[in-house]
């Protein structure tokens, strides 16, 4: 393998790492206020997330642009998730990076259509970045995708599922835009001197240093081609020859 491919899978890596080290310690909060309690759990047990959330996304450098806890519907009786999230063009795109510019920057809480019975319900069950990880137990990075309910750009979101004993809960995740990952890979995909991007497991584009790997665009694996893949991330470089 290159130097610029090990540079790459090893930069891509501490970056996975360190978001999930921040959605790990939202899942420490979210542990302990869903512990067990003489009563049914109500929404205002989980509400107090929101003091955890928004100091994580309004501290200046993060890239997270959202973040929260999502349930599985049986916890509450109903659909239900403590969402934030910078507007599309916030603090979070990168472009304001003081703690007082993060904090001026609009931070709104997301508020989807969860009632099952409605035309616009949003399901969030059904989608990656909370079935794989209820499915697997295992931590998951879902996208790129566009998200059209927060950042209206392509988004990558990382899950892990929270539980108690057996019991799935629900997830605790964070988002990234493309945006963001793309200044900070380019300049090692390009030293890779061929054509190089960082896929998903479906071998979709991340980020790409030619313009025939389209972030979005799902690219196959074919003669002259070979994906070097992330330890433990369902994430890869691709290398054309």
């Amino acid at each position: 393998m290159s130097t610029g491919v090990d540079q790459l899978i090893e930069r891509v890596s501490r970056l996975c790492e360190s978001t999930f080290t921040a959605v790990d310690g939202l899942r420490g909060v979210a542990e302990q206020l869903l512990r067990p309690t003489d009563g049914p759990l109500r929404r205002t047990d989980v509400e107090p997330i929101a003091a955890v959330v928004r100091p994580v996304l309004e501290a200046a450098g993060t890239p997270l642009v959202g973040a929260g806890l999502v349930l599985a519907p049986d916890v509450l009786g109903e659909h239900w998730m403590e969402w934030w999230h910078h507007g599309p063009g916030g603090a979070g795109a990168g472009v304001l990076g003081s703690a007082e510019a993060r904090k001026s920057a609009v931070l709104r809480r997301l508020r989807p259509v969860l009632d099952p019975s409605a035309e616009n319900f949003y399901d969030y069950t059904v989608l990656p970045w909370f079935a794989i990880p209820r499915e697997t137990g295992a931590r998951h990075v879902t996208g790129p995708y566009v998200d059209w309910l927060c950042t209206e750009q392509y988004t990558l979101t990382f899950t892990v599922p929270l539980r108690r004993g057996g019991e799935f809960l629900g997830v605790v995740g964070a988002d990234i835009v493309n945006s963001w990952l793309e200044r900070r890979l380019l300049p090692l995909l390009h030293r890779v001197g061929r054509p190089a991007a960082l896929v998903n497991a479906e071998g979709r584009v991340v980020v790409a240093n030619h313009p025939s790997l389209v972030t979005g665009a799902v690219t196959r694996v074919g003669e002259g081609a070979t994906v070097h893949p992330l330890d433990g991330l369902p994430l890869g470089v691709l290398v054309r020859e």
